[in-house]
């Protein structure tokens, strides 16, 4: 009966300790990803402002590139400008060369014909001639002139056309940056997603656990209930038979002085008995009886006490680091996931520069990364510690 009650006893508390045990384990996991949920919005937050900016520096570039081409369209407008003129002082210089062609014809004859004036023919030619040089040099100097517009326009046309790719390059980088981001937030969203039902369904496990421990609350409560009266059921008991054992003594040691007493009166019957005899038959006759005595002792009983060894377990050593710290949520996500090995409730030391500043448990693993509970620090964790 006491090694029932014992068992019974034993059994309640090992099964409230592994529904304590779950029960927290389902808090911190619960925690967990209420911090991970957090962590994810606000890297989604993020991601929403780098589009948003990606968006405005997409709009500048753009802007930019519509001036450069305006730029160009009025260099380019200027150009054609430059070559009207060009072409016009192509056109009178042509018409220049065919009047002094002409008047080179034309001139003998009216020398031959003014010979009695000689002195103002002369000087009515130079003048002429001077002013067609001088026009001649004056379109050479515009033509020269529209010629280095001409080209300094190619040239920056050129550079334009130049920084024009570079801005296309530019937006290519920007928009394929833009396509990762938003796919990078895609995949938070659906991850964040996918967490939320996870913290759905481990409340739910939550609510059904604190209502199963409830009730084994309850069932310990009446079990032990139980138990104090089956102890003091026991007591009373042990008291009965504590006092039945007394009276088994009492009596056994009235019976034997009973016994004694009776022998004692026999012995003394039969040595009359002899005395009368031999006084009848004149042979005295001396009796005497020797008595022997059992001894009984009690048994010996030798228990033997198992001896506990303990498996000495070699601890697996990782080595990692740090990749996002939370401090709000006292929890951390470290490099190492499943495929090195890892599982929840494996802990690690946290260093920095060869020196332990904290330590920290798994408690919840995926492929290549795993969060982790900060169970102690010495100094703020950050981004980069080593784990080990």
């Amino acid at each position: 009966m006491e090694q029932k009650t014992k068992f019974i006893i034993i059994g309640l508390v090992i099964f409230s300790v592994a529904c304590l045990f779950l029960f927290i384990q389902v808090t911190s996991q619960h925690q967990t990803l209420l911090r991970e949920s957090n962590d994810l919005k606000a890297e989604n937050t993020t991601l929403l402002n780098k589009t948003r900016q990606l968006e405005n520096d997409l709009r500048e570039n753009q802007g930019r590139i519509d001036s450069l081409k305006a730029e160009r369209d009025k260099g380019a407008q200027e150009l054609n400008e430059l070559q009207d003129k060009l072409n016009l002082v192509s056109k009178s210089r042509n018409e220049l060369i065919e009047k002094l062609k002409t008047q080179a014809q034309q001139q003998p004859a009216p020398i031959v014909q003014q010979q009695a004036a000689p002195v103002v023919v002369p000087e009515n030619t130079d003048a002429y001639w001077g002013e067609i040089l001088k026009a001649k040099t004056d379109l050479e100097m515009q033509l020269s002139s529209v010629r280095t517009e001409l080209r300094s326009l190619q040239i920056s046309n050129e550079s334009l056309q130049r920084g024009k790719s570079v801005l296309e390059l530019d937006i290519n980088n920007l928009r394929n940056e833009k396509k990762d981001l938003l796919r990078q937030l895609d995949y938070n969203q659906k991850l964040l997603d996918s967490m939320s039902q996870e913290v759905v369904r481990e409340r739910n496990d939550k609510v059904a656990i604190q209502d199963n421990f409830k009730t084994i609350r309850a069932q310990n409560d009446v079990l032990t209930r139980q138990l104090k009266s089956l102890n003091g059921r026991k007591e009373v008991l042990d008291k009965k038979v504590q006092d039945l054992s007394e009276g088994k003594s009492t009596i056994e040691k009235r019976l034997n002085e009973m016994e004694t007493m009776l022998t004692d009166k026999i012995s003394q019957v039969d040595t009359l008995k002899n005395e009368l005899d031999a006084i009848k038959s004149n042979k005295p006759e001396a009796a005497s009886e020797k008595k022997k005595e059992a001894v009984e002792l009690p048994a010996i009983v030798v228990r033997s006490s198992p001896s506990l060894g303990k498996d000495k377990v070699a601890i697996p050593v990782y080595a990692g680091r740090i990749l996002a710290v939370n401090a709000d949520s006292n929890f951390v996500v470290i490099d190492l996931g499943t495929s090195a090995g890892i599982k929840v409730g494996d802990k690690f030391d946290v260093y920095r520069a060869a020196k332990i500043i904290g330590s920290i448990i798994v408690i919840q693993a995926r492929n290549n990364i795993s969060a982790c509970d900060i169970k102690k620090i010495s100094t703020t964790l950050r981004i980069g510690d080593n784990i080990k």
